[in-house]
């Protein structure tokens, strides 16, 4: 489960595919994606064009059955 802030990574920065951004989960945990979600909104700059807001909400959740 993500909120639309960690989904960024894929909807707004293009780190990440969706597959990617779940091999991301599963390998490195939620902390790391949202660490990642970090990392690419400082790395936006402040007027950079469809940028929205500077930090939104990133959560992640990962459970496994």
């Amino acid at each position: 489960m993500l909120s639309d802030g960690a989904s960024r990574l894929v909807e707004r920065f293009g780190r990440l595919t969706w597959a990617g951004l779940l091999r991301a989960l599963d390998a490195d945990g939620p902390a790391a994606v949202v660490r990642r979600t970090r990392d690419a909104e400082a790395a936006q700059p402040p007027d950079a064009p469809g940028r929205g807001k500077r930090f939104d909400d990133a959560t992640a959740v990962l459970v496994r059955f």
